[in-house]
């Protein structure tokens, strides 16, 4: 079976038997052709019995995602959305389809994966936090801007600051593209620790602390504390789920 997390500048995908993930793989397709770019990067795929898919980027990218299966290899796309409970994992949210599908995807992989209590932390467009007990409770989360997102919101109001981000981190920048990414960084990891610091000590000192998203690299040298990398847990989550549906 065939996973897809589509999410606002990249698309991530991964082959699923059984529960579970193989053969990851990831492009970016945004301001690109979607037909031609996964026509490239899918070239070698054989033919699915099944393609799951957590679309996050809005029906337009969905609908492109589905014609492109349906004509590359005769499958319709099975498009997940949360539930108020699956997989052992019951939803905080009172209207279940609001929550993203790739963080509900990314709590049912951390809860079958890492086991016990976790903040599932989401580095990508935008940076989601959410927290889900052992018992398989999700508690609910955090939404704020991702790196890229913050750089041209702060390039839309200060139009003589850099659009485009460059340089290493540093606490004195002697350059103003520099300190506008060192700020950017600062303001994520900041958010990040302050955050996942008050959930653990909610949840208990043994939090798993899970990073995934495509910043995560980025991100991840200024973060203090047990971090631990996950960069495939919402497509292992759909791979989970697929078991269900």
């Amino acid at each position: 079976m065939l996973m897809v997390d589509a999410g606002n500048t990249r698309i991530k995908w991964g082959l699923a038997t059984a529960g579970v993930l193989s053969a990851p793989g990831a492009c970016t397709y945004k301001g690109l052709a979607l037909a031609e770019t996964l026509g490239q990067v899918w070239s070698g795929l054989q033919t699915p019995e099944r393609i799951l898919a957590a679309n996050v980027a809005g029906a337009g990218l969905g609908g492109s995602l589905a014609d492109f299966c349906r004509q590359r290899f005769g499958r319709e796309v099975e498009f997940v959305q949360a539930s108020a409970k699956s997989c052992g994992v019951t939803n905080a949210y009172a209207q279940p389809v609001q929550l993203g599908a790739d963080r509900w995807a990314a709590i049912i992989g951390a809860h079958h994966i890492y086991k016990g209590p976790a903040c599932v932390i989401s580095c990508g467009t935008a940076i989601t936090i959410d927290g889900v007990t052992g018992d398989g409770r999700h508690l609910g989360g955090l939404i704020a801007a991702g790196l890229t997102a913050m750089q041209q919101a702060l390039a839309d109001a200060a139009p003589v600051l850099p659009r485009e981000a460059g340089g290493n981190h540093t606490l004195f920048a002697q350059d103003t593209q520099t300190a506008v990414t060192s700020g950017l960084l600062y303001a994520a990891a900041g958010f990040i620790e302050r955050t996942t610091g008050e959930m653990r000590a909610r949840l208990g000192e043994d939090t798993k602390l899970l990073l995934t998203g495509g910043d995560i690299e980025r991100l991840r040298p200024l973060l203090h504390g047990r971090f631990t990398l996950a960069p495939h847990l919402v497509l292992e989550g759909l791979a989970l789920l697929a078991e269900q549906v």
